[in-house]
């Protein structure tokens, strides 16, 4: 009975290292898969930089997303988020990169890196084209009490909104369609949003005498955000970045994507 007791212990312990051994391997190989994915946090409700068209992620942050992981032979996974989780997404790990027309800001520079900045840009308005001379002056315009402004919320538009305007409404939409949508509906005098994004809705419902005031009220750079410790990608990003500025193909994406903004370009 013994020696039986102990053949069976010893069957027992042997299946159960065989069980930790496996469980470490799988583990290994989870991780080394890890390393080979490079997964983009997007948020696909800003055309012409990220937006879902025929069922697939496009736009220009999707065209760098592709070539970066092909640069460094990773495997694209886009991770659709809204945009208040991109940042929480990153930190906590979920995310490799933020890929999603994120202005370089100083709190958000005190929770993540930013790789070089690939575009400057900055916040315009988007008005009726019948009330266009009324805000030709940029952003003076938009402080009077009388002007109903909308923005969306938590952006770099509605803070700046927010911060300087003190008298008058301020309309705050979940999303940019809606407030474009109250614009078309005399809801709002004038919709403050990322300049690339306003020229795009302009463009769009250029038949419904909207257009964008093409007096930028403030200057921001676009940047990929990525996890401070993660030093690899980010020299990675940095590589890529200079590889496309420097042959001339960077701005050739942008004004693909964008085509206004080659008289804006890095001014």
């Amino acid at each position: 009975m013994v020696k039986i007791h102990w053949i069976i212990c010893s069957a027992f312990l042997l299946f159960c290292s065989g069980c930790a051994v496996s469980n470490t391997t799988m583990e290994t190989a989870n991780q080394t898969n890890n390393q080979k994915l490079l997964r983009v946090g997007i948020t696909t409700n800003a055309p012409p930089m990220a937006f879902r068209e025929n069922g697939k992620v496009s736009g220009l942050e999707a065209q760098f997303a592709k070539e970066l992981a092909e640069q460094n032979k990773l495997t694209l996974r886009f991770v659709e988020l809204e945009w208040k989780e991109q940042i929480p997404a990153l930190l906590s790990g979920k995310i490799d990169i933020i890929m999603s027309a994120m202005t370089i800001t100083k709190p958000r520079n005190y929770q993540i890196a930013f790789a070089n900045p690939y575009m400057v840009t900055g916040q315009v308005s988007l008005v009726r084209l019948s009330e266009y001379n009324r805000f030709s002056d940029g952003f003076s315009s938009l402080l009077n009490p009388r002007v109903r402004v909308g923005t969306v919320k938590a952006t770099t538009g509605n803070l700046l909104v927010v911060k300087n305007k003190a008298k008058g409404d301020i309309l705050e939409y979940s999303n940019a369609e809606d407030g474009v949508q109250a614009l078309l509906r005399n809801k709002i005098d004038a919709f403050v949003y990322d300049l690339p994004m306003n020229f795009y809705f302009g463009a769009k419902y250029a038949d419904r005498s909207l257009t964008p005031v093409t007096v930028p009220i403030s200057r921001e750079h676009l940047a990929w955000g990525i996890r401070k410790e993660d030093t690899k990608l980010l020299q990675q990003a940095n590589s890529y970045l200079q590889g496309i500025q420097s042959s001339g193909k960077l701005k050739e994406m942008i004004v693909r994507w964008i085509p206004f903004y080659e008289k804006l370009y890095n001014k």
